[in-house]
């Protein structure tokens, strides 16, 4: 298993852009993308989730999480110049960085009649489909 641990949270958007929250069925937009830090053993993942009807959009946010992979197990991921980070590892970072969209959405839309807009269960192995390779 490789270590990593997360260095950063950082909301990049969070807005609700209806008054009324309709008693209606929401549909949910997500995005998942990853960028890798240059300079280190960092990686960052970004999520965004557009909620909304067929009539307008309700509410976006938008986080991303940086990790840090230890040095000795990032040294097991490199291969001259280039870096692999597995699927699996993406998808441990994912369900982090997902986890802590859900804690900041509650905590913004607390004492607001979006306070019951979930996040629902999403399986990130259907939306990462390969390694990330660098290099």
């Amino acid at each position: 298993m490789t270590k990593f641990r997360m260095i950063g949270i950082h909301l990049d958007q969070f807005a609700i852009l209806a008054n009324n929250n309709p008693n209606e069925v929401l549909d949910m937009n997500t995005e998942i993308n990853f960028k890798y830090a240059e300079n280190g053993e960092k990686i960052a993942c970004f999520v965004k989730f557009e909620f909304s009807t067929e009539q307008q959009k309700l509410m976006i946010l938008a986080i991303n999480c940086e990790f840090e992979i230890h040095k000795d197990d990032f040294k097991k991921l490199q291969k001259g110049e280039t870096v692999t980070i597995p699927k699996e590892l993406l998808e441990f970072f994912a369900v982090h960085t997902i986890g802590t969209a859900r804690g900041i959405m509650f905590c913004k839309t607390e004492s607001t009649q979006f306070n019951n807009v979930i996040i629902p269960p999403i399986n990130v192995s259907d939306i990462i489909r390969n390694d990330m390779v660098i290099g």
